[in-house]
């Protein structure tokens, strides 16, 4: 199929041959790939827990977890780097926070009793000037690995 999208946008590069890796990178880095849907996808194929439908309100999973994703970003208003995470839910959060400047990713368990007392939407995951990462309440909920966050999925 010809995609006139993806032909005006990448102009000739659009016919480069490359790995899925490599085309979900470049995906990633022009922001067109929605890491939440992968995200959700990503830790239900890997726990084997099912995913609730799409209509279902407050949790992504079967076992009452809510997933979360984000990239940190730095606003055009600021010179420091934040990952903001959503936290319009009672449900425990499973997060997965892409970072392109160090090229890595962390993951969060954050527990409702974490962000229900806050007025706010989202949180901000502070990553310093240089988009390396920093300090806050909210590192103490960070998990070691992806493969320990999909177990917190059960």
């Amino acid at each position: 199929m010809k995609d006139v999208l993806a032909e005006a946008y990448f102009g000739i590069d659009v016919n480069n041959k490359m790995t899925l890796m490599e085309a979900i990178i470049l995906l990633r880095k022009h922001d067109l790939i929605n890491h939440g849907e992968l995200a959700e996808r990503a830790i239900s194929v890997q726990s084997g827990v099912k995913m609730c439908d799409k209509n279902t309100p407050n949790i992504d999973l079967v076992t009452g977890k809510q997933i979360k994703s984000a990239t940190v970003k730095k606003a055009a208003t600021s010179e420091h780097y934040k990952a903001h995470i959503s936290i319009n839910t009672t449900a425990p959060m499973l997060c997965v926070v892409t970072n392109l400047i160090e090229e890595t990713q962390y993951f969060l368990h954050i527990p409702p009793s974490a962000h229900r007392h806050l007025g706010a939407n989202a949180i901000a995951i502070p990553f310093g000037k240089d988009g390396r990462g920093g300090t806050s309440q909210w590192w103490k909920y960070q998990v070691d690995s992806f493969e320990k966050l999909c177990e917190l999925a059960k």
